[in-house]
């Protein structure tokens, strides 16, 4: 059975089959999902959904691209509810993106640092968005003393992820690395230590190489573990349940 630990089918991509997206991934034989929240209305509508279905879990953050919605209203709400909620096992999505910069470094970093915080002061981990800011985004997290994170949808080096598997954090691979030209991510994903990695959708975006260009969706995260597992040299069977394990472990699921 496999494990997506990135998902957002709370998505507007997906309002109108929302049930039969759920459905099929659970055909696929998808046993966990993470919902992932990014807004203050996707957190609660991860909420929702990992109430209504045995086999999700949410997570609740602010993404970069969204630092206006972290008021300390939402940061008291994420709070409560994280730490009243079973269903809610992690802290995110939250991190840098230099890349869209919807707003300032500054204010990005004083963000990401107050979920941080939080994620530690109810000891869940950090789900961390990070695009164009490899280094800061781990000198942030080295710097607050951050103790569990996932890089989700790692999109860096090898020589980069050694430095992210060095402070026990894990790094959770998507889509991206079936791209023929995705030569960086596979080789991280192929080295990765075996109780750091962990795969994901990110859905509906970053479809996997045989969807790619359309929605993406949880029962695609298949595709995802089948091809870590042959760049690994190991069965889908085995490695399926090594990331079932790892979710296990990490989130107490």
């Amino acid at each position: 059975m496999w494990i997506d630990s990135h998902c957002h089918p709370f998505s507007k991509a997906f309002d109108k089959d929302r049930n039969e997206v759920i459905e099929r991934a659970r055909a696929a034989g998808v046993s966990k999902m993470i919902v992932v929240g990014y807004s203050q209305e996707g957190n609660r509508k991860s909420v929702e959904l990992a109430e209504a279905n045995e086999d999700m879990w949410a997570a609740v953050g602010i993404h970069p691209c969204d630092c206006e919605e972290l008021t300390d209203e939402e940061l008291d709400w994420m709070k409560k509810t994280a730490s009243e909620n079973v269903r809610v096992v992690a802290i995110g999505e939250m991190g840098l993106d230099f890349h869209h910069m919807s707003s300032s470094k500054e204010i990005q970093e004083e963000v990401f640092r107050k979920q941080i915080r939080l994620a530690k002061e109810l000891d869940l981990p950090c789900v961390v968005h990070s695009r164009d800011a490899a280094e800061e985004t781990l000198a942030i997290l080295i710097d607050e003393n951050a103790e569990k994170a996932i890089f989700h949808c790692f999109s860096y080096d090898y020589e980069f992820a050694q430095k992210v598997w060095a402070k026990g954090y894990h790094t959770s691979f998507s889509g991206v690395v079936t791209y023929p030209k995705a030569t960086d991510v596979q080789e991280a994903a192929a080295k990765a230590p075996a109780e750091l990695i962990l795969i994901e959708t990110d859905c509906p975006y970053l479809a996997p190489q045989s969807h790619r260009g359309k929605r993406n969706e949880m029962a695609f995260v298949v595709e995802v573990g089948r091809k870590v597992a042959e760049l690994r040299g190991v069965s889908e069977e085995e490695f399926a349940r090594l990331l079932t394990r790892n979710l296990k472990n990490l989130l107490n699921i």
